[in-house]
């Protein structure tokens, strides 16, 4: 009978998630940028203070090793993890509103099952 409460609070729950999604993957594309100026070591003094970073010094070599060091990073890999969390949340919110709606059929089923147990039909 609460069906409908718990659809909106799980839809709110869901909603919430989705959004959180989306901001931690805007967070992990600047962060991206930012640190690939970094590993190319053309971030400005502002900028590496403002993260509390020394300047990287070590020679890469070419742009495309950039991506072996972007890869293992360990900044950009807590946002991919806080972005696959928001993302599990709201895949189970997902199934949760799933087993909501087809709890309305199942209520329908078992009524009609006890009046059947009863003689009614």
């Amino acid at each position: 009978t609460n069906t409908p409460l718990l659809h909106a609070k799980y839809v709110e729950i869901l909603s919430q998630h989705r959004l959180a999604t989306q901001k931690a993957k805007f967070d992990h594309a600047k962060m991206k940028k930012i640190r690939r100026e970094y590993y190319l070591g053309n971030l400005d003094k502002e900028t590496l203070d403002e993260y509390g970073w020394e300047q990287f010094d070590l020679k890469i070599g070419t742009k495309g090793n950039i991506d072996t060091y972007l890869e293992a990073d360990d900044i950009l890999i807590k946002l991919l993890e806080k972005k696959a969390y928001y993302d599990e949340c709201a895949l189970i919110c997902e199934s949760i509103l799933k087993e909501l709606h087809s709890r309305t059929f199942q209520l329908k089923e078992f009524c009609a099952h006890e009046r059947f147990l009863s003689g009614s039909y």
